[in-house]
């Protein structure tokens, strides 16, 4: 739902308000406050998750407030050190971005309350205040001009719902025995997320210095479809961790690859139909350029799918470790292929090149986990 409002509605009537130029900043700018801030409180979901049998079978509580509140700070002195490099950042800007920084990372891991809980009805909920959240911040961006209380609504809502939901809040601040390897994890698992958040930021931070904000707006518009695909699958993984954390024994992947894959085809010839459509409607300015860079983008957005669904595998029965070599490698090849194939053939090549990198990293991903395996046995 969030997902939705922002890429039908939001983010399409910015386009409209402020241009090609315009617009292509504001995406950058978006995907800064995301590489920044979303690793930070997803890991530490995650990690909570994954650590939290250990704390509940001595009933002991503390660590991870403690952790949150570093990882605000942590998170605001790395953006405003970002921030002094970005030429058409202003003091205002700045200001916002701190406030949507924070509220993120404290809804990406109170969450985990209601993942802890099975309790899905919640989470639904609580996306529900978020999106309305995210239309009544659309209103004010059309009444002020500032496009960043769209986020800052939205997340106020979304916390707001959490809070009146959750205990964790209230498990105060202390350390425990268990925080030097629970930090271990939380720093593991964070580098590791962050290399993968940086390679789905880089279209909007490596295109505007190379390319132009125009061709930042014109590739992000050729992904949305795709990208939308991607969002709504992407609470699918946290279903399948919050239950795979139940399982002792480690499941085959032959069954789940093989439904991914048959499921893939019929979504990939769908962006190519439906998307030339929004676009058209939503996009107007720029349709065409987008459209003719349809069918690799839309390759791109199916087999990062397929990439994202066997990730929680991993993550739940391999060791921490391997996150780092998967998506360290992926970041190498992404970012040289990146640099190469665009300097040679501009936005294609560089569409090209994000194609190729995902495809080597589905096939690392396979990899990883059946060497993984065959070791483990």
């Amino acid at each position: 739902m969030p997902m939705a409002v922002l890429q039908f509605i939001s983010l399409p009537y910015i386009a409209s308000i402020l241009g090609a130029e315009t617009y292509g900043e504001t995406t950058f700018l978006i995907s800064v406050f995301t590489l920044i801030a979303l690793p930070l409180g997803n890991v530490l979901n995650n990690v909570r998750l994954l650590e939290n049998n250990k704390y509940k079978k001595e009933n002991i509580v503390g660590d991870f407030n403690y952790l949150l509140i570093n990882s605000i700070i942590y998170a605001s002195i790395i953006f405003l050190i970002v921030s002094t490099q970005i030429g058409f950042i202003s003091f205002k800007n700045i200001i916002f971005l701190l406030v949507i920084i924070l509220l993120t990372i404290i809804k990406e891991y109170y969450v985990v309350s209601f993942r802890l809980e099975l309790n899905f009805k919640k989470i639904m909920l609580h996306n529900l205040f978020l999106s309305m959240g995210y239309l009544l911040g659309t209103y004010l961006f059309k009444l002020t001009g500032n496009w960043e209380y769209i986020y800052i609504i939205g997340l106020i809502m979304g916390n707001i719902y959490i809070y009146m939901n959750t205990n964790l809040i209230r498990e105060g601040f202390q350390k425990t025995k268990f925080f030097k390897p629970t930090l271990k994890s939380n720093l593991s698992l964070y580098i590791a997320s962050l290399l993968k958040n940086s390679i789905q930021q880089a279209d909007k931070l490596l295109l505007l210095p190379l390319l132009g904000p125009k061709n930042v707006a014109i590739y992000y518009s050729s992904t949305i479809i795709g990208r939308m695909i991607s969002m709504f699958i992407a609470p699918m993984n946290s279903v399948i961790l919050s239950y795979l954390v139940r399982e002792e024994e480690k499941k085959s992947l032959k069954s789940h690859i093989i439904i991914i894959f048959i499921i893939s085809i019929p979504a990939y010839i769908g962006i190519l139909i439906v998307a030339p459509h929004f676009l058209k409607v939503f996009y107007s300015d720029w349709a065409s350029e987008s459209i003719s860079l349809l069918k690799i983008t839309a390759g791109i957005a199916i087999i990062t799918v397929i990439s994202s669904l066997l990730q929680p595998f991993n993550l739940r029965y391999n060791k921490l470790k391997w996150q780092l070599y998967i998506n360290g490698s992926y970041l190498v090849v992404y970012l040289l292929l990146a640099y190469y194939l665009t300097s040679y053939y501009g936005l294609f090549g560089f569409s090209l090149a994000v194609l190729i990198a995902s495809i080597f990293n589905l096939l690392l991903q396979l990899s990883i986990y059946y060497y993984d395996d065959k070791k483990q046995d």
